[in-house]
């Protein structure tokens, strides 16, 4: 699936996650894996707790961090598209948000 700045995006609940010095980490069984995120990702899965749009983890993050719009989407895009490929999130519509 690919993102939009539209997409609405939430945490996997039935993962078993940690907070570890300040990080995340999170265990999923149908990965075969564990991750460990940095600062900026651990803020992104907070953020996730809830449902929330792609364009509103932006603006969040440009708040808080000195970096340009495209640097931010160049960077960011990719990790959310690998939590969702890793099924550490999902998609769902976003009149469920509301």
């Amino acid at each position: 699936m690919n993102l939009s700045i539209d997409s609405v995006l939430v945490q996997n609940t039935k993962l078993a996650t940690a907070k570890i010095g300040g990080r995340v980490v999170v265990l999923s069984v149908p990965a075969g894996a564990y991750f460990d995120f940095n600062r900026v990702a651990t803020e992104i899965w907070c953020m996730l707790a809830e449902p929330c749009r792609v364009d509103k983890i932006f603006a969040n993050l440009l708040k808080r961090h000195a970096v340009d719009e495209e640097t931010l989407a160049r960077d960011v895009t990719p990790f959310l598209q690998t939590l969702l490929e890793q099924r550490l999130i999902r998609t769902i519509p976003s009149e469920e948000t509301q």
